[in-house]
């Protein structure tokens, strides 16, 4: 059984490469978050995931509820949402909510890849920063449903039923935003990412052995050249 499919990822020297980034889209439930701070702590690496909202807070002095609301979250929906309401009840700060607030975050995004090596979760990063040659990206799926819908049982504490509503509406929010932001990507697609892993065959943990192993070759490879 293949356990993952590779496309060019190529080892390119380049004397700007002093750090490796591992970017990681994910399906609900295949356990991408937990994968990822796995890596980052055999690394000893950063993690980054809902505190690149922090960090976008914190370097823009920004509305933080704002960019909660477009963490991961597609622009089409966003717009349809502006629609419900008359377009003159919102200020110039509510329609700043769309496209810049996403900007701010993919600007912290390419602002942390700048600083270092570490592990970054969803929200578009391997589009980002597809223009690095030290970016490994990931993207972590299943093709066994249950697996995923058990995870989130055991984990949240939710009924079966409970637990697959969720699992499709959340890679749905994921999808949209996903291919709002990529005219030409689609999200899952092996063209756009390096790895396509299915976490149930080798579970988890393992799952993230495999990506430290990735990264370990990957930093030789460059080391070497």
């Amino acid at each position: 059984m293949q356990i993952f499919i590779t496309h060019n990822l190529n080892y390119r020297k380049s004397d700007i490469m002093k750090s490796i980034i591992i970017t990681i889209g994910r399906e609900y439930g295949s356990g991408g978050r937990y994968i990822g701070e796995v890596v980052s702590k055999k690394l000893n690496i950063p993690f980054y995931d809902k505190n690149l909202i922090t960090k976008t807070y914190e370097k823009n002095n920004c509305n933080y509820s704002k960019l909660e609301e477009n963490d991961e979250v597609s622009k089409n929906s966003i717009l349809k949402k502006l629609e419900m309401f008359n377009i003159n009840n919102y200020s110039d700060n509510n329609l700043y909510s769309s496209d810049i607030y996403q900007n701010l975050i993919s600007n912290t995004i390419r602002d942390i890849s700048e600083h270092g090596s570490c592990v970054i979760l969803g929200r578009n990063s391997n589009n980002i920063l597809k223009d690095r040659d030290n970016v490994i990206n990931i993207f972590i799926y299943s093709n066994d449903l249950d697996f995923k819908v058990k995870r989130k049982m055991k984990l949240e504490n939710l009924s079966y039923d409970k637990a697959l509503s969720r699992l499709k509406y959340v890679d749905k929010q994921r999808r949209k935003y996903y291919e709002a932001m990529n005219k030409n990507g689609t999200w899952g697609n092996m063209r756009d990412y390096d790895y396509l892993i299915d976490s149930s065959i080798l579970g988890v943990d393992e799952t993230a052995s495999m990506i430290v192993d990735i990264y370990n070759k990957y930093k030789e490879k460059i080391s070497n050249n």
